[in-house]
């Protein structure tokens, strides 16, 4: 973990860099954002009580936003295809709907409550495809970062997954934006992102440590947003 954290600090380092050795009176911009996520099905597995288990999850539709600060690179577009770097933070939430224990049987857990969040950070790549011309321009790219997940539900007689963990984090983005005027676009998302081994303690009912489990954890977002170039 602590080797995939250092690798996504120097892509978000590098990022960074990149995005202030450009001049920012051409072709910067920001943007936010806000929209609808949806985590999904996990299988959290490991070491419960000395054998090997799994708490099975599913997760109500949530929401999510963020903001993003970039840039065009002139060195690296062409009149057909601009290309943007950019870093972006977001955060997203979703309530747990459902929880199945192996160790219970095939039945569902009574009792669900609880959420996990989700703040991330992405150093992202994004493609303009300016052939198309008129006022909508279609991008798609990909992110590199990092993201917290606060794990914090319970089922059952007062069992919890109750922990919080730092991983390294992937996400594929495409969308279209529609330029409102020569400043300011409106943009329309699907980013789809994963958060690698992120684990979780498991704790009975007298709050001790049962066991760990972990899983990656799966994000669809629908995002709709607003992209002011200065």
């Amino acid at each position: 973990m602590v080797t995939r954290f250092i690798l996504t600090t120097t892509a978000l380092t590098l990022g960074a860099s990149a995005v202030a050795a450009q001049s920012l009176t051409d072709g910067a911009y920001i943007q936010g954002f806000v929209g609808y996520s949806q985590l999904q099905d996990s299988d959290f597995s490991g070491s419960i009580g000395g054998a090997n288990q799994t708490v099975a999850t599913d997760f109500d539709d949530g929401y999510g936003l963020g903001v993003a600060v970039g840039k065009e690179i002139p060195q690296w577009s062409s009149d057909a295809i601009g290309t943007r770097i950019e870093l972006e933070l977001s955060y997203r939430d979703n309530d747990v709907d459902g929880v199945n224990f192996s160790g219970n049987g095939p039945a569902p857990e009574g009792n669900v409550s609880g959420d996990i969040s989700q703040t991330s950070l992405f150093a992202n790549v994004l493609f303009d495809f300016k052939g198309t011309g008129g006022t909508l321009t279609p991008y798609a790219g990909f992110g590199l970062g990092a993201t917290y997940s606060d794990i914090d539900f319970v089922y059952g007689p007062g069992v919890a997954l109750d922990d919080s963990d730092t991983n390294f984090a992937a996400q594929l983005i495409a969308g279209v934006a529609y330029d409102i005027n020569t400043t300011t676009a409106f943009t329309v998302d699907a980013r789809y992102s994963r958060a690698f081994n992120v684990s979780s303690e498991r704790l009975n009912a007298a709050g001790a440590s049962t066991g760990t489990v972990e899983d990656d954890l799966d994000t669809f977002s629908l995002n709709f947003g607003l992209r002011y170039s200065f």
